[in-house]
């Protein structure tokens, strides 16, 4: 028999099963209720299976990999790593070629931004083999900053292998799969190798993660450097044998993140900054964070001065614009648009923001396929999200947050920028704080476990239980009252 170590951290199997009971509950009842708009039966399906194959599995495995069989971190990373690409590649494999046996190409359905990275790419790619090197800037005449930099990266590889975009999508499982393997080194050093075990195991599961691997969008490779920055600085930030070079790699992600996505770049920086200045002593002495900082302002400086001002400057008047509320108000007049969609904005989506969007259960209209195929997707996020809100309160109250900087600032930061952005329901959006959303999931889960308080008396393993038995419900509920606003607000009941 096996014996189960000590102090592991497991995804309790009656936590895993009322989840899943749960989503079933909700999917069949919205489709009895709203019939006439229920899903097709292929998006009910990848949702079952998405739900199921997690919740299941991270009880299962969270108990197998942390017995005795497999004891090393060694053992762990390698069988984690090929796991996690395994999984990544059946389902990039499977819906590349549902994509061309339905949609007779390889982007499939609401494919406008893969289409245009691709052909961007394909445009470089072109220059790149003939020596046109001058001409690629040509390009990105018309093109956002923020699109400018995974263009180049996916023209390079079309370059490389012949405009595959087959090839292209084995890359982005290779690189979902460093992100795995790089969540469970983050979390070992804040969190230890419990906590870091059931981290991985969470990003290896979650559907949504797999589905960016089977199209030529840019989220795969964004939340891979924005995971490689979090563990690069951490590890800068922890280690005793200080180089000042070591900085330099860190600002270059920073840098090509800037052509990802602005904001997110906007926020390394400010991140590491901040984690430079609020750090304990214990984790790193002021010596330290003088010569870490003074480097990092010059770089940033010689280097990214004028867009970090200029993009900080437009994010800022973004905000004091009332941009939100004016795109809220679109999503309310357009065609399809929803009626209700006026009155959401930060006030609603702040409190909110660790667990939304909500599952997509109906089908409205022709479109939203994305929404509907990731339905099971969100509904994780929607019920993990009860350990992660936790775990930032225990954190708050014990003042143990300043142990995390690097991880919870960035976590943090970016869902402040988020919940005051147009963005904030977009599925798409969350992409780039979900490992570390994982990794804070699995420490709250663990201090769940344990019983304790998230402040003073606040808090043990009968109370944890009736309140997730109740943010269970209230999921339940949320997601059939989803489906109500989507049907009322466009006045089709």
């Amino acid at each position: 028999m096996i014996q189960i170590q000590q102090n592991i951290t497991l995804f309790p199997r009656w936590m895993s099963n009322k989840s899943i009971a749960f989503y079933f509950i909700a999917l069949l009842l919205v489709s009895a209720i709203y019939q006439q708009f229920s899903l097709p039966w292929y998006y009910m399906l990848s949702g079952s299976v998405s739900v199921f194959v997690f919740f299941h599995y991270a009880t299962t495995l969270s108990r197998q990999w942390t017995t005795n069989k497999i004891t090393t971190d060694k053992r762990f990373e390698k069988k984690i790593f090929w796991a996690s690409f395994a999984i990544r590649f059946v389902w990039m494999t499977l819906i590349y070629i549902v994509f061309q046996t339905e949609y007779d190409n390889a982007f499939g359905f609401e494919n406008g931004d893969a289409t245009f990275y691709s052909d961007s790419a394909k445009n470089v790619a072109s220059l790149i083999i003939n020596g046109q090197f001058d001409e690629i800037v040509s390009i990105f005449g018309d093109m956002d900053i923020s699109d400018i930099g995974y263009a180049i990266y996916l023209g390079l590889v079309y370059a490389l292998t012949d405009n595959s975009i087959y090839i292209s999508r084995i890359i982005k499982c290779l690189l979902s799969a460093w992100t795995v393997l790089f969540m469970f080194r983050i979390a070992k050093v804040n969190y230890g190798d419990n906590i870091a075990r059931l981290t991985a195991i969470f990003c290896m599961l979650w559907p949504n993660f797999w589905y960016y691997c089977g199209t030529s969008l840019k989220e795969t490779e964004m939340v891979f450097l924005g995971v490689l920055f979090v563990y690069m600085a951490d590890s800068m930030l922890r280690t005793t044998n200080f180089s000042a070079w070591e900085i330099i790699p860190i600002l270059l992600i920073s840098a090509a993140l800037f052509t990802f996505r602005t904001a997110l770049a906007l926020l390394t920086v400010l991140c590491l900054l901040f984690s430079i200045v609020m750090s304990s002593t214990k984790v790193i002495g002021w010596g330290k964070r003088i010569i870490i900082g003074f480097l990092a302002l010059l770089l940033i400086g010689v280097t990214m001065g004028n867009s970090v001002m200029e993009h900080t400057t437009e994010l800022v008047e973004e905000v004091q614009s009332g941009k939100q509320a004016y795109n809220m108000e679109w999503r309310a007049r357009r065609e399809h648009g929803n009626k209700f969609a006026k009155y959401a904005g930060k006030t609603v989506f702040a409190p909110l923001i660790f667990t939304i969007p909500f599952p997509t259960m109906i089908r409205p209209f022709e479109g939203q396929e994305n929404q509907q195929l990731l339905n099971g997707g969100n509904y994780i996020k929607n019920i993990l999200s009860f350990f992660v809100i936790l775990s930032m309160f225990m954190l708050l109250f014990s003042g143990k947050w300043r142990n995390n900087l690097v991880p919870l600032s960035y976590l943090i930061g970016y869902m402040v920028i988020l919940a005051m952005s147009q963005y904030a329901q977009s599925e798409r959006f969350h992409q780039p704080a979900m490992p570390i959303e994982f990794m804070f999931a699995a420490y709250g889960l663990s201090q769940v476990l344990k019983g304790v308080p998230v402040y003073k008396n606040i808090g043990s393993r009968i109370k944890y239980k009736k309140w997730f038995n109740m943010w269970c419900v209230l999921m339940f509920v949320a997601a059939i009252a989803w489906g109500w606003f989507k049907l009322a607000g466009r006045g089709l009941i």
